[in-house]
């Protein structure tokens, strides 16, 4: 299911101008923090698809091994893109490839320590600015939810 069909059916409401202007601030405020991921990431060494790599990486399914194939489904890129993307991570150090015990066609990837230190470094910047914008995204959702 693609992110058009998941809306289809659902009963619309035409918006009203708070939720327009909520709509437009969240916009806003989500470009904000994507440009300031880019840079931090930048700051890093790394791209800030790296860094969502190693977060997904990182976190996968209580922290279980995951495929190539899994993270290129989690980061919504192709299979090749993927696999490319883990070549560039295991280059740099951050991540290993392991073959999958109980399937040896299927390769795994692993965070190296390295890896866990840059994603570490990344996530506490990202997080405080998060905690530094908070107000903004609880507004967008009181005013999307209707909620005061």
């Amino acid at each position: 299911m693609n992110l058009c069909e998941q809306t289809q059916g659902t009963p619309r409401k035409s918006p009203s101008e708070d939720d327009l202007v909520a709509l437009a601030q969240f916009r806003s405020d989500l470009r904000r923090f994507l440009a300031f991921s880019e840079q931090v990431a930048a700051d890093h060494g790394v791209t800030v698809q790296w860094y969502q790599a190693l977060l997904v990486v990182r976190t996968f399914q209580g922290a279980k091994h995951i495929s190539v194939g899994e993270l290129a489904e989690q980061l919504m890129i192709r299979d090749h893109s993927a696999a490319e993307l883990v070549s560039r991570l295991a280059q740099a150090k951050l991540v290993r490839r392991k073959t999958d015990p109980t399937d040896r066609r299927r390769s795994l990837v692993v965070i190296t320590r390295a890896g866990d230190r840059r994603l570490s470094e990344l996530a506490a910047v990202h997080l405080k600015k998060l905690r530094d914008t908070r107000g903004a995204l609880l507004n967008f959702f009181r005013t999307a939810t209707g909620a005061q």
